[in-house]
């Protein structure tokens, strides 16, 4: 597989973890769960320390799963 092939998954990846980390977060305030005063208080818009840590852990997950992408797409091209 390519890199700029590997690179785009990753980066869908990236984005559907976000959207679920985000909707889950949601769904848990909803359910009554969770508060999210504190952690919108902090939320500038364009991101806040909260923000950078989540974004983060995310980005280290869908790198780690870089290998685990390659070797699925490569497995079935070979079938």
């Amino acid at each position: 597989m390519n890199k700029a092939l590997e690179d785009q998954l990753v980066s869908t990846l990236l984005g559907i973890m976000s959207d679920g980390f985000n909707r889950s977060l949601n769904a848990l305030e909803k359910a009554g769960a969770i508060d999210l005063t504190e952690l919108r208080s902090k939320y500038s818009g364009i991101g806040s320390e909260y923000y950078d840590v989540v974004t983060r852990a995310l980005e280290t997950t869908a790198e780690s799963s870089r290998t685990t992408i390659r070797e699925a797409i490569e497995s079935n091209q070979q079938h």
